[in-house]
């Protein structure tokens, strides 16, 4: 694209493009913009013709896009939505907000955090989005460059360009399906050593790759190995995933056990497993927020939320 072409681009061909990514649909997304389904099919005309890309193709009843419309959008996504906040009045007004957060965290924030902050802002700010992506190994950089608003995790990242909050702080317990046969409560070692393990073979999904010192905090083999000096058979160990959630699917449709955070068990599967309560030591863990320093006004307000309904969880 030339710069005369640039020039004459209308802002809202991309907020169309958006949209209509988001939703595969022009019916939706014009639905979603408060325009005809005639003018969407137009911006999109528009741009397909000053960037010499489809952008979609029709698919089994819906828009697929090409791979150019999807980097597109995953680079116009972030520059929109700057533009909004730089235009967006000093003070926030949740009710009146139209803006959409990105988040991004592991299977511990999608099931004890996402499902009580949406809602949150059902009843405080109805137009606000929350985009909830996983989170991935260069999630710093994200926040930084303000393509994601929070990621959760734990541990202060090693940045002086992000500011770290404290959210919560929680155990662990170790966990096995209501019907094991020899594993209950009161939990005892000898048990452990007898059942099956599914362990984490690392915290990527949970801290991402900045935080190696995180490693041992769900890593069952050595709390056992430490816990008594006890040696712990290498055939116990039945399986290793990389997700919380992998493991704790695997726990509740099998004899095996794995230790993991104990809100995390109440969130995923309340009254269907056992929460068991360690006989060994186990470390607490911080789970907080990442954010870029200084913050906007409405970062600020979904921060406050979170800390809200937290605090009453204590």
């Amino acid at each position: 694209m030339n710069d005369v072409q640039f020039k004459s681009l209308d802002l809202n061909l991309f907020r169309t493009l958006l949209a209509v990514l988001e939703c595969r649909s022009v019916s939706i997304a014009a639905r979603d913009l408060s325009i005809t389904p005639s003018a969407v099919s137009h911006a999109l005309t528009r741009l397909r013709a000053a960037l010499g890309d489809p952008l979609f193709e029709r698919r089994g009843g819906g828009m697929t896009p090409t791979p150019y419309a999807i980097e597109l959008g995953r680079r116009a996504a972030p520059a929109l939505e700057g533009l909004r906040s730089a235009i967006d009045p000093l003070i926030f007004e949740p009710r009146d907000s139209e803006r959409q957060f990105v988040l991004t965290g592991g299977s511990y924030a999608a099931a004890v955090i996402l499902p009580k902050l949406l809602d949150k802002i059902r009843e405080t700010a109805p137009r606000v989005r929350i985009r909830f992506l996983p989170i991935a190994a260069d999630f710093v950089d994200s926040v930084e460059r303000g393509r994601v608003d929070i990621a959760f995790g734990t541990g202060p990242p090693r940045s002086a360009r992000v500011e770290w909050l404290p959210l919560l702080l929680d155990d662990m317990v170790w966990v096995a399906r209501r019907s094991h046969p020899h594993v209950r409560a009161p939990l005892t070692m000898a048990m452990l050593l007898r059942a099956r393990h599914v362990v984490l073979d690392n915290l990527r999904p949970v801290v991402g790759d900045e935080y190696h010192e995180a490693q041992f905090l769900l890593d069952e083999v050595r709390e056992l190995r430490t816990a008594q000096a006890l040696d712990f058979e290498d055939g116990r160990v039945v399986a290793s995933a990389s997700d919380l959630s992998h493991a704790f699917t695997a726990v509740l449709g099998s004899d095996a056990v794995t230790l993991t955070l104990r809100r995390y068990a109440q969130a995923a599967a309340p009254g269907v497993i056992q929460l068991l309560e360690p006989p060994h030591r186990t470390p607490k863990v911080t789970i907080g927020a990442v954010f870029a320093s200084g913050r906007d006004l409405g970062v600020n307000w979904l921060l406050e939320q979170i800390k809200e309904f937290l605090a009453k969880d204590r």
